[in-house]
């Protein structure tokens, strides 16, 4: 899997050195200290801080490092009609595309921890930087986690074209006509080709499809409906509209459970493939952020999560809340990261 995205993490490297010049000498050091950082990040939030009394004094800008539209995106933008800092503080989005997302990352990474910038982002992606080796730096670790706030799914799905029903009708076609199917991914240095790859694996047909991936998941999703690919691996949030509109047959939901959007899909585990991750969105901020300001941002961003209304409208979407402290979010991720390490030293 690395040499499929040597060519992308090439440029992006050359685009984050210019984000933030001092991150490639601190990044043999800051792996060295991988352990360590979280472990000091937790200790530091046990300490209340006197200024976070006055936070936040302004703004806060919150890094969305995709393009307008995706997923990170749509729930920012919905989050920031709910929430309610104090001080009557609002929330900035700027978005910061590029790399899969780890341009924006690393913008993040370098900034102050102030408190005064933070990142809407998924722990998925954030790991697959340091896995993929586009950094040294463990940054799903170095980072503070602020906390995780809902769920998306990676649906394997198909078109009308095809005529297939279920996972086993498209395994019975590939396997009579190998080398013929073509499967679509959004893509290629991130969990969703990981997410992509295990099911392949799992159903035994890798060897007989050619996987294509796409710069997007609104890209992949127009090749699928297009026929030029037979099936996809695509986010619940990105093809959700395709799915019930008829363009796109939903095959399977990669997950531990049914996703909400789509009741009626099973998902990976209950059809047997020990394939579970889930997509899941939530707040980060530089690392060594007060944890009296990481604490104001917990309460903000928890009871929007608890508003009725919200979930309602974040469901519609494709997403479900799943709200989770700083902790429980860290420690979550390092159960993903082992999970899909393998996937990424091919």
């Amino acid at each position: 899997m690395k040499k499929m995205i040597a060519a992308t993490m090439a440029a992006a490297m050359i685009a984050v050195s210019l984000v933030g010049c001092g991150t490639s000498g601190s990044s043999t050091q800051a792996t060295k200290e991988a352990g360590d950082t979280q472990t000091a990040s937790n200790e530091a939030a046990s300490k209340e801080s006197v200024a976070s009394s006055d936070y936040p004094a302004g703004p806060v800008t919150i890094v969305i490092p995709y393009s307008p539209g995706g997923g990170s995106d749509i729930l920012t933008r919905k989050i920031m009609d709910y929430i309610e800092l104090p001080n009557n503080a609002k929330l900035v989005p700027v978005n910061v595309d590029g790399a899969s997302g780890y341009i924006g990352c690393m913008q993040t990474y370098n900034s102050k921890n102030d408190g005064y910038t933070i990142m809407a982002h998924n722990p998925m992606d954030v790991i697959s930087y340091t896995l993929s080796g586009s950094t040294d730096i463990p940054l799903w670790d170095k980072l503070t986690n602020i906390c995780g706030i809902a769920d998306d799914f990676n649906i394997f799905v198909t078109n009308p074209k095809t005529g297939w029903k279920t996972v086993e009708d498209a395994v019975a076609y590939i396997n009579a006509h190998p080398g013929e199917v073509k499967v679509g991914n959004t893509g290629s240095n991130n969990s969703n080709m990981a997410d992509c790859l295990r099911v392949l694996d799992a159903l035994k047909i890798r060897d007989k499809v050619t996987v294509v991936p796409y710069d997007g998941g609104a890209e992949n999703k127009t090749a699928l409906m297009g026929n030029h690919i037979q099936l996809s691996v695509n986010t619940c949030v990105d093809i959700q509209s395709a799915i019930h509109s008829g363009d796109h047959i939903a095959l399977m939901t990669i997950g531990d459970r049914r996703a909400k959007a789509l009741p009626d899909v099973p998902c990976t585990k209950e059809l047997g493939y020990n394939i579970v991750t889930t997509k899941p969105r939530g707040w980060y901020g530089p690392a060594g952020m007060d944890a009296g300001q990481v604490k104001v941002l917990q309460e903000a961003c928890k009871k929007v999560c608890d508003n009725e209304q919200f979930q309602k409208e974040i469901l519609e979407l494709g997403l479900e809340i799943n709200y989770v402290d700083g902790t429980e979010f860290h420690d979550k991720t390092g159960e993903w990261y082992a999970q899909m390490k393998p996937y990424f030293v091919e």
